[in-house]
């Protein structure tokens, strides 16, 4: 929960609003039944019964949210694009926050500034 912690950290300076943190595949699923957010970053590992291929799947039924996935193993999606709930976006962890800034600006746009 460290580095969600951070990455919410990280998006916040960025200018980007963090809906929730889920614990879980299955967390997330409520989650995103209850807040309807514009994006999903979701670990590809995952605490709980499911991973974070198969909690985006369940939740790309439900919505049709862009789900970026973060993962220190980035070929499994190279070797296998059919493990993605929809073509999506990966980002390799470690990554840097000229990264995360650039994927999000191709995925949403860049963030509203408020004065």
């Amino acid at each position: 929960m460290i580095a969600a912690l951070d990455l919410q950290n990280q998006l916040r300076g960025l200018g980007y609003q963090v809906s929730a943190l889920a614990r879980s595949g299955e967390d997330a699923i409520q989650l995103t039944k209850k807040l309807d957010p514009d994006l999903v970053l979701m670990d590809v590992n995952l605490a709980g019964s499911m991973n974070g291929v198969e909690a985006s799947q369940q939740i790309q039924k439900l919505k049709s949210i862009p789900v970026v996935y973060l993962t220190a193993y980035p070929n499994v999606f190279v070797e296998n694009p059919n493990r993605m709930a929809e073509p999506g976006m990966c980002l390799s962890k470690p990554f840097s926050v000229p990264q995360l800034r650039a994927l999000l600006n191709i995925v949403l746009g860049p963030p509203a500034m408020t004065i």
